[in-house]
């Protein structure tokens, strides 16, 4: 049986640190050369097009930016049915479009999704917080956060995805309205709502390299919450009064010291609370009993899970109510959503 033709997508900006490493893994694929393209989809001001020009059997594309506008590029540009996407910070299993053609067999898969654990040999802070689990689950596995019903998965995950193209013009492409990000979420949405069905692969393998300090931890957060706001629109009061609004720690830590009159009774207090907050979290961050479950296979201690993730949990909530800040205060009117060809 004939292997099954894909277009490969990546889309870039300013990614030279990266992109060398996506497409020497790219071109290790073990599937027939005649039977994929790779495009790099580019918005970049930096080398990122002059390095792809050394790789022969990739074809640049120009984009506007943005996450949306380039993946309907790439919806439009695409030669094949097919449509595998990743990023340019991940390197990919040499086996990747070979699981993609098993699972596309099946008619009734619209969509696909897969794992994007951290590389081999990744540093420790990166592995810790690969264990937050994100992008796609991390070090987790992806099947750590996402539910299944009737219609399959609740959504794919953009680092690692794969559609039918039919079925991306079946809902007018991807929203540009979520140029900033969410565009993942949103189309698995829109597909799910036509009654498409989506699926987890668990071979479907891509390894994303995980944010190696704090300050570009934190810093992805803030956007992750920008793409959290584009999600959800809540308004800035809901935002303020979220648990983890960045000023209540100083309200609450006001509020113990009035209420005890010492430093060390408000101490223990705040650590009181805190000991509560990470007790709830086998309860309510669906990836954290997962955690602890596969701590071995993942290779981090128990005492870590404990005390350094749920930390790198608490500083993301918050880096994501920062960001649903930032774009609440500065909202940009959304375009209306179109699609090239």
């Amino acid at each position: 049986m004939m292997s099954t033709p894909i277009s490969v997508i990546v889309v870039t900006y300013n990614e030279e640190k990266n992109i060398r490493d996506c497409l020497n893994s790219l071109a290790a694929l073990d599937y027939p050369a005649d039977r994929f393209e790779i495009l790099v989809v580019d918005a970049s001001t930096d080398s990122t097009p002059l390095i792809v020009g050394e790789y022969p059997r990739v074809r640049l594309i120009k984009s506007e930016k943005g996450f949306s506008p380039q993946k309907n590029m790439a919806l439009k540009m695409a030669a094949f049915d097919i449509l595998a996407l990743t990023d340019a910070d991940c390197l990919i299993s040499p086996d990747w479009l070979k699981v993609i053609d098993r699972a596309f067999r099946q008619e009734k898969i619209a969509a696909i999704g897969g794992n994007a654990y951290p590389p081999p040999g990744t540093i420790r802070f990166g592995l810790w917080t690969a264990c937050v689990g994100h992008p796609a689950g991390g070090a987790i596995g992806f099947d750590a956060n996402v539910k299944r019903d009737g219609n399959g998965i609740s959504f794919v995950p953009g680092c690692n995805s794969v559609y039918r193209k039919k079925v991306l013009l079946d809902v007018g492409g991807f929203d540009p309205a979520f140029y900033e990000g969410g565009e993942d979420v949103d189309i698995s949405r829109r597909l799910r709502d036509k009654g498409y069905y989506l699926e987890y692969i668990p071979d479907l393998t891509v390894f994303h390299k995980p944010r190696p300090t704090l300050g570009s931890y934190l810093k992805w957060n803030i956007q992750v919450g920008v793409t959290k706001f584009n999600l959800r629109r809540p308004t800035l009061l809901r935002l303020i009064f979220e648990p983890f609004f960045f000023f209540w720690p100083l309200v609450v830590a006001a509020g113990l010291l009035a209420l005890t009159g010492s430093i060390l009774p408000t101490l223990l207090s705040a650590a009181g609370l805190w000991l509560l907050f990470v007790a709830s979290l086998p309860f309510f961050a669906r990836p954290y009993p997962f955690l602890i479950r596969r701590r071995k296979k993942i290779g981090v201690g128990l005492l870590t899970i404990l005390t350094v993730i749920p930390m790198l949990i608490y500083m993301r909530q918050v880096c994501m109510n920062l960001g649903q800040i930032k774009k609440a205060l500065r909202r940009r009117p959304a375009r209306n959503p179109t699609v090239a060809g």
